[in-house]
């Protein structure tokens, strides 16, 4: 593989990722309570499916918006829960680590994904 070709399959990296970690979240609800469907995951995957088709900025542009912005909220989140650990608890710990390296790195995405739309 050459360059251009990693360069150009790196490049939709972040809606990659945000179509796996949609589809984890919605199966993981699904087989929890077969009863509820997760619609918002739904409706994720398809407006990210869909910007990858379309390529529209301005879907990129409100698409990224939104997802940093409930990121942010998912990460102020992850703190007050963190909080009501005891000092030391190594689920605490767990739960800090993991659920800051998974929204930090949607927040990064969030402003990585539009920017690859608005050069065009």
């Amino acid at each position: 593989m050459n360059m251009k070709r990693v360069k150009q399959i790196l490049s939709y990296l972040p809606e990659a990722s945000i179509i796996v970690m949609a589809t984890y979240w919605f199966l993981e609800n699904l087989l929890s309570s077969p009863s509820f469907v997760n619609y918002v995951m739904v409706g994720i995957v398809g407006l990210v499916s869909i910007l990858l088709i379309w390529k529209n900025k301005i879907m990129a542009l409100l698409l990224s918006i939104i997802m940093g912005l409930a990121c942010f909220y998912m990460l102020l989140a992850v703190f007050s829960e963190y909080k009501k650990f005891l000092k030391g608890d190594p689920d605490g710990l767990n739960l800090l680590l993991t659920g800051s390296l998974i929204f930090v790195t949607l927040i990064v995405f969030s402003f990585v994904m539009p920017v690859k739309y608005l050069r065009k």
